[in-house]
């Protein structure tokens, strides 16, 4: 199994078990990129942990969550997520998104979101 593949199980391993800090810290570098839809940018592993941590203490309901078998191309790879969360002061909200990963030097580099 190739590193690229045994990263990105890993990954949906610890995303379907709602372990989205944990997969980070485990195989995130150091100064990763997570890249939103609408163009914001974050640097930086303990930044994007922040943001991530942020958005799970925001949940109020935890409805459905699915992600799919990751698809992996050389040093990249895509899931699919499909998540239903009610959020604290917005309510319940899905979101079909596609999640895109480059490893390099056996770490997640860059991530980028489209939904």
């Amino acid at each position: 199994m190739t590193a690229v593949k045994q990263i990105a199980q890993t990954l949906v391993q610890l995303c379907r078990a709602w372990k989205f800090p944990e997969a980070q810290a485990t195989l995130f570098h150091e100064n990763a990129v997570n890249l939103e839809p609408d163009g914001r940018t974050t640097t930086g592993l303990t930044a994007i942990m922040a943001k991530e941590q942020a958005f799970l203490n925001s949940l109020t309901e935890r409805h459905l969550l699915e992600i799919s078998e990751p698809v992996v191309a050389d040093d990249y790879f895509a899931i699919q997520l499909l998540m239903d969360v009610t959020v604290s002061g917005i309510g319940r909200r899905t979101r079909n998104e596609l999640c895109v990963y480059k490893i390099h030097d056996g770490k997640i580099v860059h991530e980028q979101f489209f939904y």
